[in-house]
């Protein structure tokens, strides 16, 4: 098995690690080595390990290892993933196993992204790099998606979709067939985008309007 860590230690952290688990549970993959975090001091308790140092600090491991960046917003996600430079560093795609996908064999996909319990993806999919599916998300056929985006927990894609890079999406928001959605853009709990959208947006509502925020 291959030694995987964690960037990152907070809510979104717990959750990671339990896929994690269950993917073990099915075929052993990852022994599980430990969190690193900001925030909380090395030697802290985290669930039931210890805090092993900075994020900063994975550089330091002199030998090739996994990483999960468990962040639940994209700028976070970004920032976590450039102070990571080590040659020696993977960044798998962390899949659990009650994930469903229609058409496994049109699926394009890069690397460091998160899918969790019981998300979807149809036909013709094309996903980018250190994107996250929380639990419930669903994702049309034929949707493009960029790199750093987040989806909360059931969030809902319809197909021909086309998202960029670096967007939130609060739980059970979602994005009507064929639309555009630009780079950086937050859009609300339960809100839903009628139309295209470009960058640096923050939207609310159904349909989904610009908040001036």
């Amino acid at each position: 098995m291959r030694k995987i860590v964690i960037a990152g230690a907070g809510g979104f952290a717990k959750e990671v690690y339990l896929t994690i688990e269950d993917i073990n549970r099915i075929e052993p993959r990852w022994d599980f080595w430990g969190f690193f975090d900001d925030d909380l001091e090395k030697g802290k308790f985290f669930m039931d390990f210890k805090i092993k140092g900075k994020i900063s600090d994975i550089n330091q491991i002199d030998e090739e290892i996994d990483v999960i960046i468990a962040a639940g917003k994209s700028q976070n996600i970004h920032s976590i993933r450039e102070q990571l430079c080590s040659d020696k560093l993977d960044f798998p795609n962390l899949i659990h196993p009650s994930s469903q996908f229609l058409h496994f064999k049109s699926l394009t996909i890069g690397v460091g992204n998160i899918i969790q319990p019981l998300s979807s993806l149809s036909a013709d999919n094309k996903i980018g790099n250190y994107n996250v599916f929380n639990a419930g998300v669903r994702i049309g056929h034929d949707t493009i998606i960029g790199n750093f985006n987040t989806f909360a927990t059931s969030t809902l894609i319809s197909g021909g979709v086309e998202i960029g890079d670096g967007n939130d999406f609060g739980m059970n928001s979602g994005v009507i067939q064929y639309k555009k959605v630009g780079n950086h853009n937050i859009i609300g709990p339960m809100s839903v985008l009628f139309k295209s959208v470009k960058d640096y947006g923050h939207y609310m509502g159904v349909p989904a309007l610009p908040t001036g925020i």
